[in-house]
């Protein structure tokens, strides 16, 4: 029985903590909803905002404020907050709420955004009086008057890339696609929810290897309300063997463009410059060098689709330094983008090339004065070397000749006293003969 409760404990205390971790370790989220999305113009509704799990900021923005106007642009939530949406006029805004520094209990970054359509009808009293079958015209002869209101409905229901549709939560203002290094092309099509707005930015694109080519989708509602969705495509490079996928949570949150968004470049390419830093739409100065170069061919997009482009500077470019100006413009709001730029000429490269060849030279020069002096010294030490080698053969020789000489002297002396003496014993015989020769 003892052991039978141990066991029970066990299993108890099991369960408790895998629950417990379940609730510590749970995904964040939030939801967003309104309490209608029906309204006349002067009415208000409650938008609210509501986390599980996790906390932070949040900006909410309206695509047509003048048909929906927000409380409020941004906010902190930490479990449920509200925010009043004011009615204007008829028409249809979209409220989108974006996760800004949002993040659940594992620090997890929240970034999708989500919103809320919210149509807003003409006030129609009916009028006193009036008859039994509202079916029925009162006055056969006149016809109904049709509804005039326009609708501000921006947005699409789905954008297919290549073989890839993305619909729902997946359809987000930036997509992200990456196709394989074989494809030079790509197809991008658009389903939109009004029947009444327009779509431009489709069709087949051409694809650059290696590099993020971006495009953009605009669409225009009934009532002039605009949208634009930005497509990413990455072609892999010929060498490619892993995709290059962008990372979603360092990218910065979209946030819907309308009429109060300010006016800036998506991209900036200059044929054969290279601009330092890279281009950044939040990055207003750039520097360059280019050589020999007499105007820039520019390829510059807005984030809005009304917005002007102006450039200044680009055409007939002076030799030294130039300063190019690109300026965005939507109504009264604009932004600025500088590039320094110094053209260098080919006259200027020659003289650089002349310093470098005379340098050059003048160093060669050098060396081989230096190796001269090498082999200078080098031959006057092997002639030092001979000198005394033959003055020391000269002297061998002249010691050895003095060495030769007194031996024959000593020679000559020596057979000169044989001589003496053996003439010296000849005359004693003789003598000794004649004495002999005398008592014969």
């Amino acid at each position: 029985m003892k052991t039978g409760k141990k066991i029970l404990i066990l299993i108890t205390i099991t369960i408790f903590l895998i629950s417990l971790h379940s609730i510590v370790y749970a995904a964040g989220s939030y939801t967003v909803s309104a309490s209608s999305k029906s309204l006349t113009p002067g009415k208000t509704a409650t938008l609210t905002i509501k986390t599980t799990n996790a906390e932070g900021k949040f900006n909410v923005t309206s695509s047509n404020p003048g048909v929906v106007a927000v409380g409020t642009s941004s906010l902190w939530v930490s479990s449920s907050e509200n925010i009043t949406l004011t009615a204007k006029a008829a028409g249809t805004a979209t409220i989108t709420v974006t996760p800004v520094s949002v993040s659940d209990t594992d620090l997890n970054l929240i970034t999708s955004p989500k919103s809320v359509i919210i149509t807003v009808s003409a006030n129609n009293t009916p009028a006193p009086n009036q008859p039994s079958n509202p079916t029925a015209p009162t006055n056969p002869t006149t016809p109904s008057q049709p509804n005039t209101t326009k609708s501000g409905d921006a947005t699409l229901k789905s954008i297919t890339v290549g073989g890839k549709t993305y619909s729902g939560s997946s359809l987000k203002n930036t997509i992200s696609y990456t196709a394989e290094s074989s494809v030079n092309s790509i197809k991008i099509s658009a389903t939109k929810n009004h029947s009444k707005a327009t779509v431009s930015g489709t069709g087949t694109k051409s694809l650059v290897a290696g590099q993020t080519n971006k495009f953009q989708i605009n669409v225009t509602a009934e009532n002039g309300t605009k949208k634009t969705y930005n497509v990413n495509i990455i072609r892999l490079a010929d060498d490619a063997t892993v995709p290059n996928v962008i990372d979603d949570q360092a990218q910065i949150p979209d946030v819907p463009i309308t009429q109060e968004t300010k006016p800036k470049l998506t991209t900036l390419i200059i044929k054969d410059v290279e601009l330092n830093p890279e281009f950044n739409p939040e990055i207003y100065s750039y520097t360059t060098n280019v050589k020999n170069m007499k105007q820039l061919e520019i390829d510059a997009t807005a984030n809005i689709a009304d917005a002007k482009i102006d450039i200044e500077g680009a055409t007939e470019l002076k030799e030294g330094d130039n300063v190019i100006k690109i300026t965005v413009t939507l109504g009264e709001e604009s932004s600025v983008y500088i590039i320094d730029l110094k053209n260098e000429t080919e006259q200027q490269e020659i003289v650089g090339m002349t310093d470098d060849s005379d340098n050059k030279k003048d160093n060669g020069n050098n060396n081989i004065i230096a190796g001269n002096l090498k082999e200078i010294l080098s031959i006057l030490m092997i002639c030092s070397l001979g000198i005394i080698a033959i003055r020391y053969i000269i002297l061998s020789y002249m010691l050895s000749r003095e060495l030769e000489e007194t031996t024959d002297e000593d020679l000559l002396i020596e057979d000169d006293i044989e001589d003496r003496g053996i003439k010296a014993k000849n005359q004693n015989i003789a003598i000794e003969t004649a004495k002999t020769g005398r008592h014969f």
